[in-house]
């Protein structure tokens, strides 16, 4: 039988070796588990304004031309302007890899005019309805026939991550996109890799 000395150096041995196994043991699982809880990369706004068209106008065109659905019918509630009264400007800007991907020109402006519409690669998005009405970022997308969300947003692979400019404030947008209102000067900003580390804040020029 060991004596009583012994048997307290070799419960001390085993007790030590026990500890140095755990890092190894366990890191992969934490390590994976950290990974999966990164925050988002920290994106700032800028401090000074860039001219909206002058900063957009340029964005390389990201799609094809947008095909209008036969027979011009209503998509998710948006349809064919039937007079302009009432008539505002949202900004949908989409990133890929950090560069800003220019919008198809003429969402929802062939055969007829839609309630929503785009008229060049800026991203503005017009919204010219007879009353006033409240549109959403997936009726937008509705009618552009892409797909929105946070694994795949107009065939761009996720993870998708949105970002609300309004007012000079730039916020990360949690909850559902589809549902965001598209409102007068307020900008979308979807992000699909690496997201420019500076947002530009535009300047709305006053025809717009």
């Amino acid at each position: 039988m060991l004596s009583k000395h012994v048997r307290t150096s070799v419960f001390f041995a085993v007790a030590v070796a026990a500890l140095l196994l755990l890092p190894a043991c366990g890191g992969g699982g934490d390590d994976a588990d950290a990974d999966a809880a990164a925050p988002s990369p920290a994106v700032t706004l800028a401090e000074a304004y860039t001219e909206l068209v002058a900063g957009t106008s340029t964005s390389p065109q990201g799609w094809p031309a947008w095909t209008a659905p036969a027979g011009n019918p209503a998509v998710g509630g948006v349809t064919c302007v039937s007079s302009e009264v009432y008539h505002l400007h949202a900004l949908v800007s989409i990133y890929k890899n950090g560069v800003r991907q220019g919008l198809p020109d003429n969402v929802g402006r062939s055969g007829c005019t839609y309630e929503l519409h785009t008229h060049d690669v800026t991203g503005v998005v017009h919204i010219e309805t007879d009353v006033a009405k409240k549109f959403t970022l997936g009726q937008f997308f509705a009618l552009w026939s892409q797909p929105l969300g946070t694994n795949n947003t107009a065939g761009l692979p996720g993870p998708i991550r949105f970002y609300l400019i309004e007012n000079d404030k730039l916020a990360p947008l949690t909850g559902d996109p589809a549902q965001l209102e598209l409102s007068a000067h307020r900008e979308i900003v979807i992000t699909s890799g690496p997201p420019p580390a500076t947002l530009p804040k535009y300047r709305w020029p006053s025809n717009l």
